[in-house]
């Protein structure tokens, strides 16, 4: 670290009242920098929720120690609200606090005008995955297709702004097991340059819903018409990606097709909901009212499958990858609906959701790497890296290696990308082992180009009587 004494900071922590920013990360991450005197204040929080409902706080230690120590404005975004009219009072508020770092940790489906807003002024940003979603885009084609516009659009006004700072916090940059894996892929690529040729990433999240809670809103519901895509998807496609561009040989273009989906509607009418439901209702502590689910939640996905065909300049194929997603498979879920999610008073915290992987890739004839997984969120999660390669390339059989609590007691935590950021925004420079763990904005093309035209496809299917819908993606 330099010794030079950092300039002091604020921040606008947009969706500071929800789980991730309040209770994880963010204001941890803060709260962390301020106990070793570094001079830093959350100077308004923005969100519909009151960060000073003593309801919230109850359940919110960490933020109630922020509004404590901070007395930050709230700034309330209203429903329906026009993007100027928000854009006038985020002037308003930047002119009476001087915001140095812009947070945004608020509903995906919303990020878009507080990270323009913010690039547009160079205020450096950090915000949550994934960068750019918008409502509807499971159903709705042209909605979909706004998600690359917005993206397109958002790095443009970065790129006019010289040195301005623009990151993501993605937990599995920083994982132990996947740096890991990320390093040896590049340690054969470097030698014999052998791309990536077959992989498979399926991940089931074990996210069980009794049917009135898929009207709850809150980050990551399903009230805008977007679901599982939108959610936990999008560090896998960012790893997907990392892989592919550390090793990436002939491969010039990807060809996705979606090659299977199933909505919140064909869930709940299959039946194969009541089962755990029907143990889990008398367990309930709030009665929700019995509602009819619009055909936005309806609609939304839940679970899929994509096939990724790598392909050369002169489109051939040079291997194929599959990404598939399900909730619709184990639950640790044992309770019913709280009243605390009734209440709407923090955010619905998915109970009883799983965390289970099996991620298997091949770098032709040369390596296999697999990662596999299988938690309840909310556990010390465990993480098993088997690795082979040919003799002929120093393989010397299967090795393998166990990351205990792998998460929390990785070399680098989402809390440590949340406070290097910071501390670049003031001017100072963190300890590279943080900083090239940190995801930026011009290294997400690729992967958000992946993410935007699946969510074409998703909503191509709502309409198209074509079985398996594709679309073609550069390599940048």
């Amino acid at each position: 670290m330099s010794s030079r004494s950092p300039r002091p900071i604020n921040i606008l922590l947009v969706g500071g009242c929800g789980h991730w920013a309040a209770a994880e990360n963010h204001i941890p991450a803060i709260l962390t920098l301020k106990q070793h005197g570094f001079p830093v204040r959350v100077a308004a929080i923005c969100d519909p929720r009151n960060p000073y409902d003593q309801a919230l706080l109850d359940h919110m230690p960490h933020l109630r120690s922020i509004v404590t120590q901070d007395r930050p404005v709230w700034i309330r975004p209203q429903q329906g609200e026009p993007t100027d009219a928000l854009e006038r009072r985020l002037q308003q508020a930047h002119h009476e606090n001087h915001f140095d770092v812009v947070i945004v940790a608020c509903d995906p489906v919303s990020h878009f005008p507080y990270l323009k807003w913010a690039t547009d002024q160079g205020i450096p940003v950090l915000c949550d995955k994934p960068i750019i979603c918008v409502a509807d885009a499971a159903w709705n084609p042209d909605r979909a297709a706004d998600i690359r516009r917005q993206f397109d659009a958002l790095l443009h006004a970065h790129r006019a702004q010289p040195d301005h700072l623009f990151a993501i916090p993605l937990r599995r940059r920083a994982n132990d097991a996947f740096v890991r894996v990320g390093k040896l892929i590049q340690e054969v690529y470097d030698t014999h340059e052998q791309s990536l040729t077959m992989g498979h990433i399926n991940v089931s999240g074990g996210n069980f819903r009794l049917p009135e809670e898929y009207a709850l809103g809150n980050a990551h519901g399903y009230t805008h018409g977007v679901g599982a895509l939108a959610f936990s998807s999008y560090h896998y496609l960012d790893e997907l990606t990392r892989y592919l561009l550390l090793a990436p040989g002939q491969i010039a273009g990807l060809r996705l097709t979606l090659q299977y989906v199933r909505r919140v509607g064909d869930h709940l009418a299959s039946g194969l909901n009541d089962a755990l439901g029907t143990l889990l209702h008398p367990l309930s502590e709030a009665k929700l009212p019995a509602v009819e689910l619009s055909d936005r939640i309806a609609l939304a996905e839940m679970d899929f499958a994509f096939t990724v065909e790598l392909l050369n300049s002169q489109q051939q194929s040079l291997g194929v990858l599959t990404y598939s997603f399900t909730s619709n498979s184990c639950s640790n879920r044992s309770v019913g609906a709280l009243a605390r999610d009734a209440q709407d008073a923090v955010a619905y915290r998915e109970k009883g959701r799983m965390s289970q992987y099996v991620i298997d890739l091949h770098q032709g004839n040369l390596q296999h790497l697999r990662l596999t997984k299988n938690d309840a969120v909310g556990e010390a999660y465990r993480i098993r890296l088997e690795h082979r390669r040919n003799p002929l390339v120093g393989g010397t059989g299967r090795l393998e290696s166990v990351y205990d609590d792998a998460h929390d007691a990785s070399a680098v935590t989402p809390r440590d990308i949340t406070a290097a950021f910071i501390t670049m925004a003031a001017g100072r420079t963190p300890e590279r082992t943080v900083t090239d763990k940190i995801a930026f904005l011009d290294g997400q093309v690729l992967t958000h180009r992946m993410f935007a035209a699946m969510y074409e496809l998703i909503a191509t299917h709502h309409h198209d009587a074509r079985p398996c819908p594709s679309v073609f993606v550069a390599m940048p």
